[in-house]
């Protein structure tokens, strides 16, 4: 019997009953911040939008642009300025705080609201008889930061998720730059959260946050430090909780950096080392992205066995069934290229 789907070249099993029932393509790249890829699997020249792992890069121009400071934020706002919160309690309670800060209100948030990721904010407000609001997007911090550049830069705030705001312009002139694609080849769509968000190749993505690991490698090295210093420092507001970035960069005490996006995409940062992964699961499913980032650090000798055992879930992740038994497992099925 075959024990795999036709025409797939597969990066991820998903099996039940002892066979395979499911598999995903998908393509990695890890590169240096020298520009090397140093790692690969599949076409690393496949344009994809890398949508919310690109926040790290749409949070440079808000530091840069000196709002942080001058509204006397810290770490953790910065850290919410690049999450895909759960919608939990110290996610929007400090969106709130960020928006008053600024002198502006939930109603300027353009990112609509949706279902929380987390079940226990959703029962409660169901429980009140209340909707979710822009507060509770798992973009409302993205948001939130954007708007305080737009404040203390003087532009207007009921723009600021258009593409031809300064904000939007100035982040995809920093996306060119770190990624080295020309800025006219960056392919620009809406996100779901209603900004731009951009699509480049898997190596460029990797290329473009390998220099937030090194500070020398590009003049927005102060800002990039900034970004993955509080990312790493405060992981639980950039995802949440049972969320595989926050614990990976919980279980690794910031030394790996995590970001993942929609539609199967996810960056990691060692910032260490100098390198960073971009993986892409081609059909957009993203179970298999833990596996698929655990076995690439595995590879790499970037996480060591106190901290694989801390990520034991994610290595392999169980299938359940409604009754909660196990009854399937999703895993990594790949031998990176070592250049």
């Amino acid at each position: 019997m075959s024990q795999a789907v036709v025409g797939v070249s597969p990066i991820i099993t998903v099996s039940r009953g002892g066979i395979v029932e499911s598999q995903h393509d998908g393509v990695i790249s890890v590169v240096s911040s020298e520009g090397k890829e140093i790692a690969h699997y599949g076409d690393t020249g496949l344009v994809t939008f890398a949508r919310s792992s690109a926040k790290p890069v749409q949070a440079i121009p808000v530091v840069e642009s000196g709002a942080l400071d001058a509204y006397g934020f810290e770490e953790a706002d910065l850290a919410l300025f690049c999450a895909s919160h759960s919608s939990e309690l110290v996610h929007t309670d400090r969106v709130a705080k960020i928006l008053s800060r600024i002198g502006l209100d939930e109603s300027y948030l353009k990112c609509g609201g949706h279902v929380p990721h987390s079940m226990e904010t959703y029962d409660r407000l169901v429980l009140a008889g209340q909707k979710p609001t822009s507060l509770y997007s798992n973009c409302s911090g993205k948001h939130s930061g954007m708007l305080t550049y737009a404040q203390h830069t003087g532009t207007d705030p009921n723009t600021y998720h258009l593409p031809e705001h300064p904000l939007q312009q100035e982040i995809v002139k920093t996306l060119a730059e770190l990624s080295e694609v020309a800025k006219d080849d960056i392919v620009i769509g809406t996100d779901g959260c209603g900004v731009p968000c951009f699509a480049i190749p898997v190596f460029n993505w990797a290329l473009a946050m390998a220099k937030f690991a090194d500070k020398k490698s590009t003049g927005h090295g102060p800002a990039m430090e900034r970004i993955v210093r509080a990312m790493g420092k405060y992981p639980e507001l950039v995802g949440g909780t049972d969320r595989f970035d926050t614990d990976l960069m919980r279980a690794t005490s910031g030394r790996i950096v995590a970001k993942g996006g929609a539609e199967g995409f996810i960056i990691a940062i060692n910032t260490a080392d100098n390198w960073a992964v971009a993986a892409k699961i081609k059909d957009g499913n993203a179970r298999g992205i833990p596996p698929l980032i655990i076995k690439t650090l595995l590879a790499m000798d970037a996480i060591s066995q106190k901290e694989r055992t801390l990520l034991g879930r994610y290595e392999e992740v169980q299938v359940m069934n409604t009754r909660q038994e196990i009854v399937g497992k999703v895993t990594a099925d790949f031998e990176l290229t070592r250049e």
